[in-house]
């Protein structure tokens, strides 16, 4: 009998070959369409990990048994740091570990980037960072450079600072050897920019399933998006990230936002090192399993705090569909 793993991902390719015409909405440009049909086409094993929220280590790897899952999510702070124990207490007990470097320690809309001041002293720490880690790069399946760079940038941090950050730990990164994402663009901004890469009848079907808010700033926001894509493109960072959020319903517009994004990126592959739902309903977060799975090779899940507005904390139910 196949496994829930191996019936998730019989079930995404049936679905791509049944229904790719439905759910892969045409863009604007037609070459680029036509790569994200192609891509969206040939599913990709999914392997899944967790990120979690407020929890102690022990509870933490109940929930990883629970959910079958082998990678957790866990971030640095390079201005202070080059070693996490809480990494190595992981990997030393055969974790492993997606890790994301951040500049600062501060909660997401608190962080600055580092500036021009602080360049040497980032290629100094992320050296060290790399260097440490070196003979257990096979624990780190990617790094991701900061989180959530546009929410950063929304509350006040340069993004020119973010795109040369990223420029730097992606060259010292790739000396040692290590895969590197973006830091994640968050689920609403993604989705608001997909609509302006959609025409017609496909735009007008994405504006009922996600919000968009065109008088909420847009175009400000395609600004903050369209910029960090024009950087993106002449950084050699190995893999696209983004984060995805259903909050009430699944439009099953993954495929088409994220491969979108990549291809604008001009890279070759997706990861989503952030997922959740805002709902607590079983129904809602299998279909969003569904959704995700064969799209991305990386699809780390967050099990959050219950926190109104925010992603929820997964009941034991939810865990056990990853497995």
């Amino acid at each position: 009998m196949l496994n829930r793993k191996a019936s998730i991902f019989l079930f995404a390719i049936l679905c791509f070959i049944a229904c790719t015409k439905q759910e892969s909405l045409p863009l604007q440009n037609g070459s680029v369409a036509s790569q994200s049909i192609e891509q969206a086409q040939k599913a990709v094993v999914t392997t899944y990990g967790l990120a979690e929220d407020d929890t102690n280590y022990d509870d933490t790897k109940s929930d990883m048994s629970l959910a079958g899952v082998n990678t957790i999510r866990l971030g640095i702070s390079l201005s202070t740091n080059t070693v996490n124990k809480l990494i190595d207490k992981y990997m030393n007990d055969g974790y492993n570990v997606q890790v994301i470097v951040n500049w600062e320690n501060d909660i997401n809309g608190y962080r600055d980037f580092p500036n021009g001041k602080d360049t040497v002293m980032l290629k100094s720490q992320a050296d060290a960072f790399f260097k440490y880690y070196s003979d257990r790069k096979s624990k780190v399946p990617f790094i991701a450079v900061e989180n959530e760079w546009d929410y950063q940038v929304q509350h006040g941090s340069n993004l020119q600072d973010y795109i040369k950050e990223l420029s730097i730990i992606t060259t010292v990164g790739h000396k040692y050897g290590f895969k590197i994402a973006d830091g994640g663009i968050t689920s609403g901004s993604l989705q608001r920019w997909t609509y302006s890469q959609l025409s017609g009848t496909a735009q007008m079907q994405w504006s009922k399933k996600y919000y968009v808010g065109l008088n909420n700033d847009y175009n400000g926001l395609l600004n903050i998006v369209n910029t960090f894509i024009a950087g993106a493109k002449k950084i050699n960072y190995d893999y696209s990230n983004v984060h995805w959020y259903n909050t009430i319903r699944c439009g099953n517009g993954f495929a088409t936002a994220s491969q979108a994004y990549m291809n604008a990126c001009n890279k070759k592959q997706v990861m989503c090192n952030e997922i959740g739902i805002r709902t607590n309903s079983y129904t809602l977060f299998t279909q969003t399993v569904n959704e995700i799975t064969g799209n991305t090779p990386w699809a780390i899940f967050y099990n959050g705090s219950n926190i109104k507005g925010k992603a929820i904390k997964l009941s034991d139910q939810m865990l056990q569909v990853l497995q």
